[in-house]
């Protein structure tokens, strides 16, 4: 049996670290759960918070040497738990929900697209360049 690494360790620490101070940081963000009330649209700060959740544990599970297409899902399941489940879908302007599978488009993109800024190692170059594509693709053409 071979123990983890220090770094992992620590990663491991400042998880749990942040999990447990989360109820104290909002109390009401932590009673959310158990409300009955009508789900409000996510804020913009929302979004990104659950972004960036998602690009880091997507970064994490490529360092445990998760595949690609796994630790895309499982850091797509996270940010879509909580937007439907706590939002109902809704998104900041929204007045309906955003179709799931159009969600799951969406945040896969900027998954990987903030992956290749805080662990481009992790990105595959095959996914690399398709991501650059979609990206060019969504530019708009200079005239």
């Amino acid at each position: 049996m071979t123990l983890p690494g220090i770094k992992v360790i620590r990663r491991s620490f400042a998880a749990a670290a942040l999990f447990l101070a989360a109820p104290l940081l909002s109390p009401a963000t932590a009673l959310a759960q158990a409300s009955k009330a009508k789900p409000t649209p996510a804020t913009a700060m929302e979004v990104n918070t659950y972004g960036v959740m998602s690009i880091a544990t997507f970064c994490e599970a490529r360092a445990q040497k998760i595949d690609f297409s796994k630790s895309l899902a499982v850091a797509l399941a996270g940010q879509l738990h909580v937007i439907y489940g706590k939002h109902g879908g809704l998104l900041p302007g929204s007045k309906d929900p955003l179709p799931e599978k159009q969600f799951l488009n969406n945040a896969g993109f900027m998954i990987v697209g903030g992956a290749l800024k805080f662990c481009p190692k992790s990105v595959p170059a095959k996914e690399k360049e398709r991501f650059e594509k979609a990206a060019a693709s969504l530019k708009p053409s200079k005239k």
